[in-house]
């Protein structure tokens, strides 16, 4: 006999619906704000219950995952899922679908929650952007990799590489993840109008710009200054040119966390030379 979900959107709200977090007061707040233009009324109420109903069970099964995990910036995960979901709201445009995207981001990549599970508890449109955004496991690559190379690390290695290379040659242009979204739609025999399809595109985009806004805030490290450079450069290649064309404000807030690492690293770059020069 198959147990329930726990994490069933009802069970969830049944467990925490006593509770009450100043951060989601606030983001509810700033939800109505910049979604429903702080007037709620007889024709978007139920709209709006519907999606507080929604954000708190993901809030809250995301909590539970990520509560004792930590990146490698030494950021509770967690946190960084609330700043995506600020971020979302800070970019023009916010909707409730991003809102959700936001938050569950990480859910199919880094716990063992599905597709099919978003899709049922909160729309497979929200589904789909999450998978979209979603590295697939590197273990679905090995077959790709030049039968050649045989030590176990370096077929990993070379796993991971493949794995990145299909995972932003999504982000290569809005096109590329359109026509993504349009094949991951299909295997899950779903049909979308072109004006739906171009909706969770953006959407999906839009987080993923969100997310990476974030992860660049945070990556400074000055004990390795060489992961700098390849996210520095990375998010150069793959995200700026689609930034640029579908959200110019997403652009300017990659180019500003860009150009704040590039002085930190030319400063770095100066001592290192200036302590070789002593020597």
């Amino acid at each position: 006999m198959q147990q329930p979900d726990i994490y069933s959107l009802d069970n969830v709200l049944s467990a925490f619906e006593s509770l009450s977090e100043k951060w989601i007061d606030k983001l509810l707040n700033k939800a109505k704000e910049k979604i429903f233009w702080w007037e709620l009324n007889s024709e978007n109420i139920n709209e709006f219950k519907d999606f507080v109903r929604k954000f708190y069970s993901l809030y809250y099964l995301m909590k539970d995952k990520f509560s004792e995990e930590y990146r490698s910036t030494w950021e509770r995960y967690f946190e960084h899922l609330r700043k995506v979901v600020d971020n979302v709201l800070d970019l023009p445009n916010p909707n409730i679908e991003k809102v959700l995207i936001a938050i569950a981001h990480d859910s199919i990549e880094d716990t063992n929650k599905t597709y099919e599970w978003l899709a049922e508890d909160y729309l497979y449109r929200i589904a789909l952007a999450v998978q979209a955004i979603s590295k697939n496991p590197w273990n679905l690559y090995i077959e790709k990799v030049d039968k050649s190379i045989t030590d176990e690390k370096n077929i990993r290695k070379k796993a991971i590489d493949l794995r990145n290379e299909d995972y932003f040659w999504h982000l290569e242009s809005f096109d590329n993840m359109l026509e993504h979204i349009r094949e991951l739609a299909l295997s899950k025999n779903i049909i979308l109008s072109q004006d739906e399809l171009k909706e969770i595109t953006l959407n999906a985009l839009d987080v993923k710009f969100a997310d990476r806004i974030h992860n660049l805030s945070t990556q400074w490290d000055p004990e390795d200054s060489e992961t700098v450079r390849r996210k520095v450069d990375e998010t150069k290649k793959y995200f700026l040119e689609i930034a640029k064309e579908v959200n110019i404000d997403a652009y300017n807030k990659l180019q500003s966390e860009i150009l704040k690492l590039e002085i930190r690293l030319n400063q770095l770059n100066k001592k290192v030379v200036s302590i070789v020069e002593k020597n």
